[in-house]
């Protein structure tokens, strides 16, 4: 991923991140051909990048003709797998490996709603500000296609908040909604559930070294496979990793299960987060104290950070995943 850092450096572009919303195929075709042969017209990129479904990549072969060979056609469901944070790794992986010397690239992508619980919905929402954030100082050309069709209501409208410009049959204009990222990622949130009685908890002392062992045998005595498990351990160690790179030399570790998933808790004495985004950047050429944190969130189905207002309130890092894997 250093690349992706390099680029940053190298420019000081605003990000350019569109929300591509359309109501029929006609106001799709509007959106996307123009958007595209931009990105096929440049000099100083590679071919564009189209990320849609595969009814929606035949309108683009057919209103692009000899043209569509110059885009790589994509398809949704096989690049929206897993979770946000899959995703997210997935088109930072595409920029660094194909964006030219300038860093410049053109990427469309609709992601797929069918079958997302209102959490997952909610992640996926937060991610679309995180992918402003991360991309600040780089030069791509982002578009997220909403169609309102199939995306739900509260979806495209908050693609309005999550994205500083909006690209529809009337061009593209500033998002009057755009909320800033760091402000948008952290609205809304609830207190974390207390856990249950059942928990499991151990305190954490020294190097915390233990966390890991302990994640992944109470993983394996839920249920949870001995290579997934011990996967699991892996990306709690991440979140003691990064309280060890704070200087705390003990925490309370809380782990237990909910039908078929399993949740494990770090609470801190003290300290406070600050960065809504931690664990959400790629580590770059430097090894930092959230990198570890990365490899949860790229594990976990969710990783919820909460943090008093006071260094001496602690901070809370809660991971949850399933028990199996889902494919």
């Amino acid at each position: 991923m250093t690349d992706h850092h390099d680029h940053q450096q190298r420019t000081a572009a605003p990000p350019k991140h569109h929300a591509g919303i359309h109501s029929c195929d006609e106001e799709f075709l509007t959106v996307m051909v123009p958007f595209l042969r931009n990105g096929i017209a440049a000099e100083d990129e590679p071919d564009p990048v189209a990320i849609t479904t595969p009814r929606k990549l035949d309108l683009l072969r057919e209103a692009l003709g000899p043209d569509a060979r110059h885009v790589d056609l994509r398809n949704s469901a096989h690049w929206y797998r897993g979770t946000p944070a899959n995703s997210m790794a997935t088109a930072l992986d595409y920029y660094v490996t194909h964006a030219g010397p300038t860093g410049r690239l053109h990427m469309a992508g609709e992601p797929v709603w069918n079958g997302r619980s209102p959490r997952q919905i909610t992640e996926w929402k937060r991610y679309e500000a995180l992918a402003t954030e991360l991309f600040t100082g780089a030069p791509p050309d982002l578009m997220c296609l909403y169609d309102t069709r199939i995306a739900p209501p509260d979806v495209v409208e908050a693609a309005r908040h999550t994205h500083p410009t909006v690209l529809d049959r009337l061009g593209i204009r500033p998002s009057p909604l755009f909320t800033q990222p760091a402000a948008y990622a952290t609205r809304d949130l609830a207190p974390l559930p207390e856990p249950p009685p059942e928990a499991v908890g151990v305190p954490l002392a020294g190097d915390m070294a233990g966390a890991r062992r302990f994640a992944a045998e109470q993983a394996k005595a839920h249920g949870m496979t001995g290579e997934r498990a011990d996967r699991f351990g892996v990306a709690v160690s991440g979140a003691t990793g990064y309280a060890a790179a704070q200087g705390l030399d003990s925490a309370q570790l809380l782990l237990w299960s909910a039908g078929e998933r399993i949740v494990c808790e770090l609470r801190t004495p003290h300290g406070r987060i600050t960065d809504p985004f931690l664990g959400f950047r790629p580590p770059g050429p430097e090894t930092g104290p959230e990198d570890g944190l990365w490899q949860t969130r790229q594990f976990c189905e969710f990783v919820d950070l909460r943090s008093g207002a006071a260094a001496g309130d602690g901070w809370t890092i809660r991971m949850e995943t399933a028990l199996a894997s889902s494919g």
